[in-house]
C-alpha cells in the first residue's frame, strides 16, 4: 500500500514538494543562469584537484570557456553541461550544485568523490544525464531523484551506496538507462520500475538484492539489456522474460535461481547474449533455445542441468561461445553439434560434466579456437585427425580417461598455445613433431603413464612458459639444449626416472621462476650456471643423488623463497643458499652439510619452515633463530649440536613442530616451552638434558607428540601433562624419572602411543590407564619399579597392539580381562612376580613373554600341578578344615590305644596259662607279622611287634581303623 502511494505522486504533491524546497533553500530558488559561475566556483572550492584541471575556472574568463563546461549554443552563461570525468578529483558534491538550473548533463564519474549524493539534485528539472559512477560516494540513493521527469540516463553504480532502490525512480518516466551496479544495495527490485516504458538498459549487477524479478518489469517493453548478475535473487525464472521482444542481452548469472530454464526464452529472437551461470537451475536444456538464431554467447555453466547436450549450431549459426561447464550433462557429444561448414563456434567449454565416449564429433567444428572438455569421462585415443582443427589455440582434455599415445599430428596445430592432457591414461613417448609448435606456451602432461626420453625437439618450442611432466615414467637425461627455452618460467619434472647431471645450459633459462626436479635419479653436482637464474623463486631437488658442495654462485639468487634439497648427498657449507632474505622454506634434511648453522639464516624474517635435520652440523643453536617469529617448523634433529636450547626461541610463538632430537644438547628442558601454544610436536629425545620435566608443558594444549626419551631427566612426571587432551604420542623412555605414574594421564584420551620404560617409576599401575580408548600402538611401562597387580581395566584397551610390562615387581595373577585385547600381537610380562596359571587365551604368545615369573605356569610355560588348578579356599574355611582334621586324628589315636590295650590284656592272660610253642608262634604270625628278613615271628608282646602293628594302623583310613577295632573286640570275646 505504501509503495502505491509513493509511486503515484500527483502533480500537486510534486508542486508542494518543490515549494517546500524553495522555502528551505530560498537562495537556490532565486538562482538564474547568471549565477552559474558562482555556483561552479563553490563546486571548485569543495574539490581537491590533483591535475589542476580547474585552475582556469575564474571570473576573469567566460564561464563557457572553462574546462569541462558546455553552454547553450548562441547563449551567454547558460551552462548546460558539466564533464569532469576521470581527473582524480576528491572531495564532496556540494548542495549548492542545485544552482545550475539550466544544466542538462552532469558527469563526475571515475573520480574519488566521497560523501552522499545531494538530494538537491532532484530540483534540476532540466537534467537529462547524471553520471556519478566509479567514485566512493556513500549513503543511500536519494528518493528526490524521482522528481527528475526529464532524466534519461542515471548511472551511479560502482560506489559505496547502501540501502534499498527507491521506488520513486519509477516516476522518471523518460529514463532509458538505469545503472546501479557494484554497490551495496539490498532489498528487492522495486515493482515500480515496470512503469519505465522507455527503459532500454537496466543494470543492477553486484549488489545483495533478494527476492525474484518482479513480473511488473514486463512493462519495460523497450528493454534491450537486463543484467542482475551477482546478487541473491531467488525463485524460478519467470516465463514473462520471453515477452521482451527487443531484448538483446540477458544476464542472470550468479544468483540463486532454481527450477528449469523457461522455454519462452526461445522467443527472444534478437537475443545475442544469454548468461545463466552459477545458479541452481535443473532439468534439461530446452530445445527452444536452438531458435535463438542471433545468439553469439550462451553460458549455462555451474548449474545442475542434466540430460543430453541438445545444442546444435546448425540452427545457432552465429553462436561463438558455448559454455556448459559444471553441470550434470551426460551422454556423448552429438554428431550435429557442428553440422556442415556453416558453424561459427569458436569456443566450446564442456568441463565438469558426465560426458563420455569419443571426441570425434568435435572435429566437425572447424572454426574452434578453444576446446575445454576436461573433467569428464571421455575415453579412447586422441584422434590422429585432430589437426583438422587447424585454428586451435587452446586444447584442454585433462582429467578424463584417454588412452593411447599422443598422435604425431599434434605437431600440425601451428597456432596451439595451450595443450593440457594431464591426469589421463596416456602412454608412449612424446612425439618429436611437438617441436613444430612454435607458439606453444603451456604443456601439461603430468599424471599419465608416458615413457621414453624427453625429445630434444621440445627445446625448439621456444615460446614455452610452463612445462609439467610430473608423475610419468620418462627416463634418460634432461635435454642438453634446455637452455633454448628462454621464456620458460616453470619446469616441473618431478617423479620420473630421469638420470644424469643437470645440464649447465639450464642457467640460460633466465625467466625461470619454479624448478622441480625432485624424485628422480639425477646425479653429479649443481652447475655453476645455476647462479644465473636471477628470477628463480622455488627450487626442489629432493630425493635424488646429487652431491658435492654447493656452487658459490647460488648466493646471487636473491629472489629464492623455497629451497628443498633434502635426501641428497650435498656437503660443505650452507652459506651459498643464504643470499636471499625472502626464504620461507629451507629444507635440507638428510644430506652431509657441515659446519655451524650460520646466523644469516635469520635474515629471512618470513621463514616458516627450517629443516636441517640429518646432517653434520655442529656448534650451538644460533640465538638469532629467535628472530624468525613466523616459523612453524624447526627441525635440527640428528646433527652434532651442543649447548643449551636458546631462550630466544621463545619468541617463535607460531611454532607447530620443534625437533631437536638426536644431538648433544645440555641443560634443562625450558619452562618457556609452555608458552608455545601452537606447538603440535615437541621432540627433544636423545640428548643430554637434565632436571625435571617442567609443569608448564601442560599449557601446550594443542600438543600431539611429546618425546623426551633418552635423556637424563629426573623428578616425577608432572600431572599437568594430563591437560594435553590432544596428545597422541607420549614418550618418556630412558630417563631417571621416579615417583608414581600420574592418574591424570587418563585425561589424555586421544593417546595412541604411551612409552614410560627404563625409568625408576614406582607404585601400582594406575587403573585409569585402562580408560585411554585410543591407545593402539603400544603401552610400554617396562624396566621400572612398578608393583601391585596388573589392573583388570587394561583389558578395556581393545585397540592395543603391543603391551610391555616386563622387568617390574608386579605380582598376583594375570587378569583374564587381557583376553579382550584381540588386536594384541606383542605381549611381554616377563621379569615380574606374577603367579598362577596363564589364561588359556594368551597361550599363543611365546614363553619369553612370561619368563622370569617363577610361580607362573600353564601353556606356553610348563603345566601346572593338579593342586594348583584347585580353587583357592578362603582363610576361614581352611581353618575349619584344619581343626576338623585335628579332632578326627585325636579320636583315631584314642581308638588305637584302646584297641592295643585290650589285645595286650587278652594275650597276656593266654601266655600265663600256655607254654611258648607253636600256638604262640602262630598267633604272632596273625597279629604281629613276620620280621623283615630272618623268617622268624615276633611275639605279640614284644616291642617290635607292637611297633609294626602301630605302623599298620596309622597308615590306614578311619574306616579301616574302626573295622580293625571291632575285629579285635570280637576275637577277644571269643577267647574269653
Amino acid at each position: 500500500m505504501a509503495i502505491k502511494q509513493q509511486s503515484s505522486f500527483p502533480l500537486r504533491v510534486l508542486a508542494d514538494l518543490s515549494l517546500l524546497f524553495c522555502i528551505l533553500l530560498a537562495p537556490v530558488c532565486s538562482a538564474t543562469p547568471a549565477t552559474a559561475p558562482a555556483t561552479l566556483l563553490q563546486l571548485k572550492s569543495s574539490l581537491t584537484d590533483p591535475e589542476g584541471v580547474l585552475s582556469g575556472w575564474s571570473l576573469e574568463a567566460d564561464v563557457c570557456s572553462w574546462h569541462g563546461i558546455t553552454c547553450l549554443p548562441g547563449e551567454v552563461d547558460i551552462v548546460t553541461g558539466l564533464n569532469l570525468s576521470g581527473y582524480g578529483l576528491s572531495g564532496v558534491i556540494p548542495p549548492a550544485i542545485v544552482g545550475l538550473i539550466s544544466i542538462e548533463s552532469i558527469d563526475l564519474s571515475s573520480n574519488s568523490l566521497t560523501g552522499p549524493i545531494p538530494p538537491e539534485l532532484g530540483l534540476l528539472e532540466n537534467l537529462r544525464t547524471l553520471l556519478l559512477f566509479s567514485n566512493s560516494l556513500t549513503g543511500t540513493i536519494p528518493p528526490e531523484l524521482g522528481l527528475l521527469k526529464n532524466l534519461e540516463v542515471l548511472r551511479i553504480g560502482d560506489n559505496r551506496l547502501h540501502g534499498e532502490i527507491p521506488p520513486h525512480l519509477g516516476n522518471c518516466t523518460e529514463l532509458e538507462t538505469l545503472g546501479l551496479a557494484y554497490c551495496q544495495l539490498n532489498g528487492s527490485i522495486p515493482a515500480e520500475l515496470g512503469k519505465l516504458s522507455h527503459l532500454q538498459q537496466l543494470v543492477l549487477d553486484n549488489n545483495t538484492l533478494t527476492s525474484g524479478i518482479p513480473e511488473q518489469l514486463a512493462g519495460c517493453a523497450s528493454l534491450r539489456d537486463l543484467s542482475v548478475a551477482n546478487n541473491m535473487l531467488q525463485g524460478n525464472i519467470r516465463s514473462f522474460i520471453g515477452s521482451f521482444s527487443n531484448l538483446q542481452s540477458l544476464n542472470l548469472a550468479n544468483n540463486q535461481f532454481s527450477g528449469g530454464i523457461p522455454a519462452e526464452i526461445g522467443n527472444l529472437s534478437g537475443l545475442t547474449y544469454l548468461n545463466l551461470l552459477g545458479n541452481g537451475l535443473t532439468g534439461a536444456i530446452p530445445e527452444e533455445l536452438n531458435r535463438l538464431s542471433q545468439l553469439q554467447v550462451l553460458d549455462l555453466s555451474m548449474n545442475n542441468i542434466s540430460g543430453n547436450l541438445s545444442i546444435s549450431t546448425a540452427q545457432l549459426k552465429n553462436l561463438k561461445y558455448l559454455v556448459l561447464s559444471g553441470n550434470l550433462l551426460g551422454g556423448a557429444i552429438p554428431e550435429d553439434l557442428c553440422a556442415g561448414d556453416s558453424s561459427s563456434l569458436e569456443n566450446l567449454f564442456l568441463s565438469g560434466n558426465n560426458l563420455g565416449g569419443s571426441i570425434e564429433a568435435l572435429l566437425n567444428c572447424g572454426a574452434l579456437r578453444s576446446v575445454d572438455v576436461s573433467n569428464n569421462s571421455f575415453t579412447g585415443a586422441i584422434p590422429p585427425s585432430i589437426d583438422r582443427l587447424s585454428g586451435l589455440v587452446n586444447l584442454a582434455l585433462h582429467n578424463n580417461s584417454f588412452t593411447g599415445s599422443l598422435p604425431p599430428q599434434i605437431g600440425n596445430l601451428s597456432n596451439l598455445e595451450i595443450l593440457s592432457l594431464f591426469h589421463n591414461g596416456l602412454t608412449g613417448e612424446i612425439p618429436p613433431e611437438i617441436g613444430r609448435l612454435q607458439k606453444l606456451k603451456l604443456l601439461f602432461l603430468y599424471e599419465n603413464q608416458m615413457s621414453g626420453t624427453i625429445p630434444d625437439e621440445l627445446t625448439d618450442c621456444t615460446s614455452l612458459e610452463e612445462v609439467d611432466f610430473f608423475g610419468n615414467h620418462f627416463h634418460g637425461s634432461i635435454p642438453e639444449r634446455i637452455g633454448n627455452l628462454k621464456n620458460l618460467a616453470v619446469l616441473q619434472l618431478r617423479q620420473n626416472d630421469l638420470s644424469g647431471p643437470i645440464p649447465a645450459s639450464l642457467g640460460d633459462c633466465r625467466s625461470l621462476q619454479a624448478l622441480a626436479l625432485a624424485d628422480n635419479r639425477l646425479s653429479g653436482t649443481l652447475p655453476e650456471t645455476f647462479g644465473q637464474l636471477a628470477e628463480l623463486s622455488v627450487v626442489t631437488l629432493y630425493n635424488n643423488s646429487l652431491e658435492g658442495p654447493l656452487p658459490e654462485s647460488l648466493f646471487q639468487l636473491k629472489n629464492l623463497t623455497v629451497i628443498n634439497f633434502s635426501h641428497n648427498r650435498f656437503s660443505g657449507s650452507l652459506v651459498p643458499l643464504l643470499g636471499s632474505g625472502s626464504l620461507s622454506v629451507l629444507a635440507l634434511t638428510n644430506n652431509s652439510f657441515s659446519g655451524v648453522i650460520p646466523a644469516a639464516v635469520a635474515r629471512s624474517r618470513n621463514m616458516v619452515r627450517l629443516q636441517l635435520g640429518g646432517n653434520r652440523l655442529a656448534g650451538a643453536i644460533p640465538a638469532e633463530l629467535g628472530n624468525l617469529t613466523r616459523l612453524t617448523m624447526l627441525d635440527l634433529s640428528f646433527n652434532n649440536l651442543s649447548g643449551n636450547i636458546p631462550a630466544e626461541l621463545s619468541s617463535c610463538k607460531e611454532l607447530t613442530h620443534l625437533k631437536l632430537d638426536g644431538n648433544r644438547l645440555t641443560g634443562s628442558v625450558p619452562s618457556w616451552l609452555g608458552a608455545l601454544r601452537s606447538l603440535g610436536e615437541l621432540d627433544l629425545s636423545s640428548n643430554v638434558l637434565t632436571g625435571d620435566i617442567p609443569a608448564e608443558i601442560g599449557n601446550c594444549s594443542g600438543l600431539l607428540k611429546l618425546s623426551l626419551s633418552d635423556n637424563h631427566l629426573s623428578g616425577s612426571i608432572p600431572p599437568e601433562i594430563g591437560r594435553l587432551t590432544s596428545l597422541n604420542v607420549l614418550n618418556l623412555n630412558k630417563n631417571g624419572l621416579a615417583g608414581a605414574i600420574p592418574a591424570a594421564l587418563r585425561q589424555c584420551d586421544k593417546l595412541y602411543e604411551l612409552r614410560l620404560s627404563e625409568n625408576a617409576l614406582e607404585g601400582p599401575i594406575p587403573p585409569e590407564l585402562g580408560k585411554l580408548p585410543e591407545l593402539q600402538v603400544i603401552l610400554d611401562l617396562s624396566e621400572n619399579r612398578l608393583s601391585g597387580e596388573i589392573p583388570a581395566s587394561l583389558g578395556d584397551l581393545v585397540k592395543l597392539e603391543r603391551l610391555n610390562l616386563s622387568s617390574n615387581r608386579l605380582d598376583g595373577q594375570i587378569p583374564p580381562s587381557l583376553l579382550k585385547l584381540t588386536s594384541l600381537h606383542l605381549l611381554n610380562l616377563s621379569g615380574n612376580l606374577l603367579a598362577g596359571a596363564v589364561p588359556a587365551g594368551l597361550s599363543g604368545f611365546p614363553a619369553a613373554s612370561f619368563a622370569g615369573n617363577d610361580e607362573l605356569c600353564g601353556a606356553p610355560l610348563p603345566r601346572c600341578a593338579p593342586s594348583s588348578s584347585a580353587r583357592r579356599l578362603p582363610g576361614t574355611v581352611v581353618a575349619v578344615i584344619v581343626a576338623g582334621i585335628a579332632v578326627v586324628s585325636a579320636a583315631v589315636c584314642v581308638a588305637l590305644l584302646y584297641t592295643m590295650l585290650r589285645v595286650w590284656s587278652n594275650w597276656r592272660a593266654v601266655s600265663v596259662s600256655s607254654s611258648d610253642g607253636e600256638e604262640s608262634a602262630h598267633s604272632g604270625g596273625k597279629w604281629g607279622g613276620a620280621a623283615a628278613g630272618d623268617g622268624k615271628y615276633w611275639k605279640v608282646g614284644s616291642p617290635m611287634s607292637a611297633a609294626a602293628a602301630g605302623e599298620k594302623h596309622s597308615s590306614g583310613s578311619e574306616t579301616s581303623v574302626l573295622h580293625a577295632g571291632k575285629s579285635t573286640e570280637a576275637a577277644g570275646a571269643a577267647k574269653s
